[in-house]
């Protein structure tokens, strides 16, 4: 029986070992001048600019939550883009993606937040706002 335990226990740690783990990685992009995007994304590399990048998978279910939000942001604001990274793989490895829902904050041409996971349309535009 305590070896069940154990098991269980060493699951459970591992999972969270991984799980912090993906988070410190994404973390590490914050404050990466970006270079080498294409099409409207250009415009986030320049100075005096200001955005949101979501990038997202179709196949990803949390995905599915945090779309309609990025819509809704895309209907009142110019500058939030997304991106599915099932077709542009490229511009998910500049932004260095490693999990979807991401949702990347840039400021003058710099990665200035990285938020993983499904997050509210009250706190994104915080970001959109300056």
């Amino acid at each position: 029986m305590m070896i069940v335990l154990y098991i269980v226990f060493g699951i459970i740690a591992l999972f969270m070992l991984m799980q912090y783990a993906m988070v410190f990685s994404a973390k590490k992009s914050k404050g990466t001048k970006l270079n080498g995007l294409k099409g409207n994304l250009r415009k986030l590399e320049g100075k005096d600019t200001n955005g949101l990048v979501y990038f997202f998978s179709p196949s990803c279910h949390a995905c599915k939550a945090q779309t309609p939000v990025i819509k809704t942001l895309q209907s009142k604001y110019k500058n939030v883009y997304d991106v599915d990274i099932s077709k542009d793989f490229n511009t998910a490895r500049v932004f260095g993606i490693k999990a979807t829902p991401t949702t990347i904050s840039v400021e003058n041409g710099v990665i200035k937040q990285v938020f993983l996971g499904v997050k509210q349309k009250e706190f994104l535009e915080k970001y959109l706002k300056g």
